[in-house]
């Protein structure tokens, strides 16, 4: 790679005056613009040479920037389901997302099987119902997404004994998965499920990828969704529900955020809903990552947190 130079970082993410101290803190030599997404105008286009944000559309047509980070984990913020602009470089922020997700995974998983939820509402009815919770060693845990963050979350469910398999586009073998299937055979590898996992990048080949064809494979499998809404048809959640195909689920993204008041998912039986919190990024994480990036970019040096426009990953 070609050595780069960046001075003019428009930041146009949550914190952003918070990201801009961290930054210029540790760099001096760099200008930072704080905006809002909605507020930035033509000139904050053409001003800045590298940009950092989680959701922003930018008119590269008649902008400076040559490179945008991603706040997240995710970039379908800032592909905007649109062409990527040659020479524009594209990363993201890990860090400790992925340790963080896949407790939360492992979190309800652990809830569902110890009946959490059903001993609750058995105290709250004044009910003695014994009942032998379930354990997840022996179990099977299949997830979509292979990356750094399914691969964190399968580490886990390993360590407690399971067996785990990975659902990725080509199904190439990777630790720690038992075994990992291309997304074409997602069929015929969720009847194995008692977990059923969503951990992949929004691209246009996952949105709707978990629609009533797959649901309708499971046997009982309890989801958890902590890639994006649009991966899952929430119509066909809701009657997998009903149907029993899936026992419950654990759900944090939703393909309209807040989740609207009168959404059915409220109110279903099962349902566990979190507000986006699964693996929420860190100031100083975010921060450092553009740094990391921004030395590797300067150096010349490959970058392990580019991503590739296409793919969306």
């Amino acid at each position: 790679m070609h050595r780069q130079r960046f001075s003019k970082i428009l930041i146009c993410a949550r914190h952003g005056d918070e990201l801009a101290a961290y930054v210029t803190s540790r760099r001096p030599d760099l200008t930072c613009r704080v905006k809002s997404a909605d507020r930035c105008s033509a000139a904050d286009w053409l001003w800045a040479d590298a940009l950092v944000a989680f959701t922003a559309l930018v008119d590269f047509e008649h902008s400076s920037i040559r490179w945008a980070h991603s706040t997240g984990a995710g970039v379908d913020g800032l592909l905007g389901g649109r062409p990527w602009p040659t020479g524009v470089t594209l990363t993201r922020t890990t860090g400790e997302l992925g340790d963080r997700m896949a407790e939360y995974c492992v979190g309800h998983a652990l809830a569902h099987a110890q009946r959490v939820l059903a001993f609750q509402q058995d105290q709250t009815a004044g009910r003695w119902a014994p009942v032998e919770p379930a354990v997840l060693r022996g179990s099977t845990a299949v997830i979509v997404g292979t990356g750094s963050v399914g691969s964190a979350i399968a580490a886990r469910f390993a360590a407690l004994g399971c067996e785990t398999l990975g659902v990725s586009r080509r199904g190439r073998p990777r630790a720690p998965f038992t075994r990992v299937h291309a997304v074409d055979e997602l069929t015929a590898v969720v009847p194995n499920a008692q977990w059923f996992v969503l951990a992949a990048p929004l691209t246009s080949d996952t949105r709707g990828l978990v629609d009533v064809r797959v649901l309708n494979r499971c046997r009982a499998a309890f989801l958890i969704n902590v890639a994006r809404g649009e991966l899952l048809d929430t119509a066909a959640l809701l009657v997998a529900l009903e149907a029993g195909t899936l026992a419950g689920a654990a759900l944090d993204v939703f393909e309209e955020e807040p989740l609207a008041d009168d959404s059915p998912l409220w109110r279903t039986p099962g349902v566990v809903i979190t507000p986006h919190i699964a693996g929420v990024t860190h100031v100083s994480e975010a921060a450092q990552a553009f740094l990391d990036v921004l030395t590797r970019l300067e150096s010349g040096e490959p970058v392990p947190a580019a991503v590739d426009p296409v793919r969306g990953y």
